[in-house]
């Protein structure tokens, strides 16, 4: 009798426990399914701790006006459809998307304690020096003292160090400084506004989803191969940045879209580097046993085998990268552009010698880099596979129209 009820009494706590799983995983498959709902759960709180932070003058920003006030023209409040892990929430604004995210957190302190055990902030001035310091040995980049007044002024109270240091770490934010950098160069998404460490930049329009095995089913290779050229043509415009290119240690093909003025820009920068400070990021000497110790993401470093440290600069470029992430892919389940697509024996090879450039083609000092001459052999031969798909397609539908009007 007193079994029967022990084994009772365990299978109702099992019962309860499956069906509690149950309801928390369809609350969540619902979350994320309706992404109105999902902001509710998820991302509400991000903006009421935001608003509370700015009416105790913690926090300084447009966007802090914009967002907290009550005669806010914001709405449609959602989650991301993508990129869930940068951006916190999304929302319009008469008829435009801002992607609200969120600076990573700053472990530099801003601050230092004196012999009284008290923190000691700088002076206004003090920090405009910090900030354009920062800005030229992390991006190589000199601003002048007008322009960063400008950028620190519009945002920071005089001396309140609270909005300092949410402000200080905005620009420790490599998607942020990137934003806002190269924001004439439109290759990442605009900086629209900020309170405290929490930014909005424009919402992209994605061009190509996540990839997956029902691409081989799909009748898009014309939209593939037309995207693949206008990434290609992206990572021109990517070497061309002065005062020196910048490189991509993650490159995802959904990840691409365009917005207003429809030029194609990459929706976050986190993993976007000059190149004078990715190569001392990969050469820093860092231990290692084989050469992946040495790689960042994407970035292929090279591990010295008698120091048994990472000594090398950066060893392939953006577009071994694209070629390998591209158009390729990571195999059956995680398709590139070309997967599904026929190649000439001409155009497999230099794809193949892209990912694995033979030495006559890499850009010297770079192993595993492809130079500006193989790039654009690919281009091209890239370019005359898309106008010959276009012309076929074209052709059909003549064909199938012909075929119609003579039904009729």
């Amino acid at each position: 009798m007193l079994t029967a009820l022990r084994r009772k009494i365990r299978f109702g706590m099992q019962r309860t426990v499956l069906i509690a799983v149950l309801l928390a995983v369809g609350i969540f498959s619902y979350a994320f399914l309706n992404l109105k709902f999902c902001f509710k759960l998820m991302s509400h709180r991000s903006l009421n701790l935001m608003c509370q932070k700015f009416e105790k003058h913690e926090y300084s920003g447009s966007l802090c006006e914009e967002l907290c006030g009550s005669q806010s023209s914001f709405d449609n409040f959602q989650c991301p459809l993508n990129d869930m892990k940068t951006i916190l929430f999304t929302a319009e604004k008469n008829g435009d998307t801002y992607a609200v995210k969120l600076a990573r957190h700053n472990e530099d302190e801003l601050s230092w304690t004196n012999s009284k055990g008290e923190s000691i902030y700088p002076k206004i001035e003090e920090f405009h020096e910090i900030v354009k310091l920062h800005i030229i040995l992390a991006y190589n980049v000199t601003l002048d003292d007008n322009m960063i007044r400008a950028l620190v002024n519009q945002e920071i109270a005089d001396d309140n160090s609270q909005q300092m240091v949410s402000f200080w770490r905005l620009f420790k934010d490599n998607n942020y400084m990137m934003g806002k950098l190269f924001d004439e160069e439109s290759i990442f998404p605009a900086v629209l506004g900020s309170c405290g460490p929490y930014y909005a930049t424009e919402g992209l329009q994605i061009v190509q989803s996540n990839p997956s095995i029902m691409q081989y089913l799909a009748s898009n290779r014309l939209q593939r191969l037309k995207h693949a050229l206008n990434i290609m043509e992206y990572i021109f415009r990517l070497d061309e940045m002065k005062p020196e290119p910048l490189k991509m240690c993650k490159m995802q093909v959904n990840r691409f879209g365009t917005a207003s003025e429809r030029r194609l820009k990459y929706q976050s920068a986190e993993h976007v580097y000059v190149e004078s400070q990715l190569d001392k990021k990969l050469s820093r000497g860092v231990k290692c046993h084989t050469h992946q110790d040495c790689h960042f993401h994407s970035c292929r470093g090279m591990c010295d085998e008698e120091k048994q440290s990472c000594t090398h600069i950066q060893q392939n470029n953006n577009f071994q990268i694209f070629c390998e992430h591209i158009l390729l892919g990571g195999g059956t389940f995680q398709p590139g552009l070309l997967s599904g697509v026929r190649l000439s024996k001409a155009l497999q090879k230099l794809v193949k010698m892209c990912v694995q450039p033979p030495k006559e083609h890499q850009v010297p000092g770079r192993q595993w880099a492809p130079n500006m001459q193989l790039a654009l052999r690919l281009y091209n031969e890239l370019k005359q596979l898309h106008q010959a798909a276009a012309a076929g397609s074209a052709g059909t539908e003549i064909a199938d129209d012909g075929q119609a009007r003579r039904g009729v």
